[in-house]
């Protein structure tokens, strides 16, 4: 067996988590009532995969670690997640691009990661790959309606994308130990391509590179998220729920 590296494993779980809590903030508060339902379904998704992934983790560990501790009781600058996933909702339109970008990220991901080394990594990701797949579709599905609907509508997209397009370099650069990035890389840009295209939208604007003032707000916005994120856990410690 070959245990994916603890840093790449931290990585995933950490992005799976603050992006899931991202999307949990929309639980009664999407546009119509199928979408608050499938935006919860998302973050019970990605949320689960950390846990699984965290239960591993902790276990390989040892010490007593557990997923509550790694969740609820490590600071902003212990987490190892991609930026983005840490980026306020903005509206919808940015909260599907921004899954869209993730989920796109995530399918060659879990896919490379279900056939590797790591057998206990692996029957989390064979699970994994499934349901990003289907956010992928909701999300590529949702970009298109808005960017060939209203002019509303693409005003919107064509926001988000300009809103978002800074902090997806550092997702592209992104190491996972054991895993082939530019494959990766290489997947994601033709699928953005193809979703780009079917929207009547300009080419996604990659960058080479992201901007340090961004990572410097990227932070600010996981200090907050953890602050409401991890309070109760904060507030009592010794609590068995």
């Amino acid at each position: 067996m070959s245990a994916l590296p603890s840093q790449s494993l931290l990585l995933i779980a950490d992005t799976c988590l603050v992006w899931g809590h991202r999307l949990s903030e929309w639980c009664g508060h999407g546009p119509q009532l199928e979408e608050d339902i499938a935006l919860t379904n998302t973050a019970l998704d990605v949320i689960g995969q950390a846990r699984s992934l965290y239960q591993l983790y902790a276990l390989r560990a040892g010490n007593g670690l557990t997923e509550d501790k790694l969740a609820y009781f490590r600071g902003a600058d212990a987490f190892q997640n991609v930026a983005i996933a840490a980026v306020e909702n903005g509206d919808y339109a940015q909260t599907v691009l921004r899954s869209l970008i993730l989920s796109a990220w995530f399918v060659p991901l879990w896919r490379e990661l279900a056939i590797g080394r790591d057998p206990e990594l692996a029957a989390i990701a064979v699970e994994a790959e499934k349901a990003a797949r289907v956010q992928r579709r909701h999300a590529s599905d949702w970009t298109i309606r808005f960017g060939d609907g209203t002019a509303e509508s693409r005003r919107r997209i064509e926001h988000a994308i300009s809103t978002l397009a800074p902090w997806v370099p550092a997702l592209l650069a992104a190491e996972i130990d054991g895993t082939d990035r530019a494959r990766r890389e290489n997947e994601w840009r033709s699928f953005i391509a193809e979703v780009m295209a079917e929207a009547t939208l300009d080419a996604f604007p990659v960058g080479s590179s992201s901007d340090h003032a961004f990572e410097a707000n990227a932070k600010q916005a996981l200090s907050a998220l953890l602050h409401e994120m991890q309070s109760l856990a904060r507030e009592h410690p010794e609590a068995v729920w």
